[in-house]
């Protein structure tokens, strides 16, 4: 088995960030702060879990929409979005029991009603074919729709290529490694990867978290009996890093901290934006490495769900924005 690329790739970047650095005391601190928590929980209620087939085709799909749910300025607002949103706010719909869904969740309940009652729309032939009329149906107004069209129609030419959803996972043979090697091959979308300094950074955000989705829907059993998840590494994207900065764990140059402050956008692939990403993976490995000493055996991973839990609280600072299909 070979290192996850993201791994060496993210520690080879904090080795040479100029912008963003990492705070063993912060970081320590951050890291005392998880080891009474409760190591960390599939939330399965708002994931669909079905016939196999359909299961998989739903999460090839979850996975390959799964990114930037904040609505970009200038972006044209809705009249009226689910729950009674005002102009401006976030897409959301209305949960099982009432509750407001935003971001991930939103999208995994919106597409597990379309599983439920429309599975026919998971077939290789309509998501081969699918519009930004057919997303808007499923998903509503969910922002960069043109984007989510591609991804979509990337599941429909890998289920027309593979027969099936199974025959394509069966070829990873129970390995985080080789799910996310076939990810990244046969759908371009989730090659998430920038340029920096000469040298090709990987973070494959989407393709690893699917991994840790497929051990989570079907238990660590079946096609979710993966026997190498502590090759994967956290899953860099908007609010990690938002976690570590509030906690001081990471720190960012005082120009780069106003200009998140301020909401501008911080380019994909920039600079800034791959240090942020590397950061955040380093720091996880970190945290990692530091509850194993005190005997909480998480995997980076495992330390990624508990952050991102964190970040759903309310933090004192925003998080970076980057318009982006890559996270």
């Amino acid at each position: 088995m070979r290192e996850n690329p993201v791994r060496v790739g993210a520690a080879w970047v904090v080795k040479r960030s100029r912008l963003v650095t990492i705070n063993q005391e912060g970081l320590e601190r951050l890291g005392e702060e998880l080891l009474p928590l409760p190591a960390p929980v599939w939330v399965s209620r708002y994931h669909f879990r079905g016939d196999e087939e359909l299961t998989l085709r739903y999460l090839l799909l979850l996975d390959a929409l799964n990114f930037c749910f904040w609505p970009p300025r200038g972006f044209p607002n809705p009249p009226k979005l689910a729950c009674g949103e005002k102009q401006g706010e976030r897409w959301a719909i209305q949960g099982p029991e009432g509750e407001r869904l935003t971001g991930y969740y939103a999208l995994s309940y919106s597409l597990r009603l379309a599983a439920e009652n429309c599975p026919e729309f998971f077939s290789a032939e309509r998501l081969a074919r699918v519009t930004a009329e057919d997303m808007r149906e499923i998903l509503g107004q969910i922002p960069l729709i043109s984007w989510r069209v591609a991804a979509a129609r990337e599941v429909g030419f890998l289920l027309a290529q593979f027969a099936s959803a199974t025959d394509f996972f069966a070829q990873a043979r129970g390995s985080a490694q080789r799910i996310v090697e076939l990810l990244t091959a046969h759908l371009p979308l989730f090659r998430d990867a920038a340029l920096y300094d000469s040298r090709w950074i990987p973070f494959y955000k989407r393709a690893q978290i699917l991994v840790a989705d497929l051990w989570g829907t079907f238990d660590g059993e079946g096609l979710g009996a993966i026997e190498d998840l502590g090759w994967l590494t956290a899953f860099a994207d908007y609010k990690l890093p938002q976690v570590l900065w509030s906690a001081g764990a990471i720190k960012l140059h005082p120009i780069l901290a106003e200009r998140i402050k301020k909401g501008a956008l911080i380019r994909r692939g920039s600079q800034e934006e791959v240090e942020i990403r590397a950061a955040t993976v380093v720091a996880v490995e970190m945290i990692a490495r530091q509850l194993r000493k005190k005997g909480r055996e998480f995997w980076p991973f495992q330390v990624d769900w508990l952050l991102w839990e964190l970040s759903q609280k309310g933090l004192p600072v925003p998080h970076h924005r980057t318009l982006t299909w890559a996270y």
